[in-house]
């Protein structure tokens, strides 16, 4: 996405068949099961069993862990083309977190075993599946270096601008999220609270940086945006 000019590689889109033909695309989705998921609905939950890899194909899927005391942590949003269910990819016997669907989402899912054997079958598969991998590890140490480094108003404008270049849409020079985020999803991927969350995403109206239509966030100036992620 332009506007937003040059940002880390890792907070592109995914895309697992990047580099592939079509067929093998299709010899991909022949070995998979098709599901459709409501808005809101549970995929899996920790500690189910992790014997399957998930595509997501339409919709958008939020990954994140529960904890026994009810506090949540967002680790990242998956959108079209992203694999998910890490368990089932690094060998775990149960998932660690949980994955839901944010909207109607369409999702295929194959056996850890069908999953490796594409692996053997089509290096660039595997390559792309280590792109991803190392992304994910990059977004989780960016996560706690940021809490320590970072003042919540930079850490905030950096979530911003990481989920415009994923899931936003271009309107001129304005960016438009596809869905709706509130703020205290926003808060769990800041690690902060909603109140303060809160109070900066009124700020950055204020400062014309932001709008928001229908509860939709619309980043108005993204250049700004960026600039208030070091700050």
């Amino acid at each position: 996405m332009s506007t937003l000019g040059e940002l880390p590689w890792y907070w592109d889109r995914f895309d697992f068949f990047e580099g592939t033909s079509s067929e093998v695309r299709e010899k991909v989705m022949a070995r998979t099961e098709r599901h459709e998921f409501r808005r809101g609905a549970t995929i899996f939950r920790a500690n189910d069993p992790a014997t399957r890899i998930f595509l997501l194909e339409q919709g958008l899927v939020k990954i994140f862990h529960l904890s026994g005391q009810g506090e949540i942590t967002i680790f990242w949003f998956c959108v079209p083309g992203d694999p998910f269910g890490a368990g089932g990819i690094s060998g775990a016997s149960e998932q660690a977190v949980f994955a839901q669907a944010l909207e109607r989402s369409v999702v295929h899912s194959l056996s850890r075993a069908d999953f490796e054997c594409l692996l053997h079958e089509h290096p660039r598969l595997a390559i792309n599946m280590i792109k991803q991998v190392s992304g994910r590890l990059r977004l989780a140490c960016d996560a706690v270096t940021d809490k320590i480094t970072r003042r919540t108003d930079a850490r905030l404008a950096r979530i911003l601008v990481r989920l415009a270049r994923n899931w936003g849409e271009l309107q001129g020079e304005e960016i438009r999220f596809r869905v709706r985020i509130t703020h205290q999803e926003l808060a769990h991927l800041a690690g902060s609270c909603r109140q303060t969350v809160s109070s900066i995403l009124s700020d950055f109206m204020r400062q014309g940086l932001i709008r928001f239509e229908r509860r939709i966030l619309v980043v108005v100036r993204p250049e700004l945006l960026i600039a208030r992620m070091d700050d």
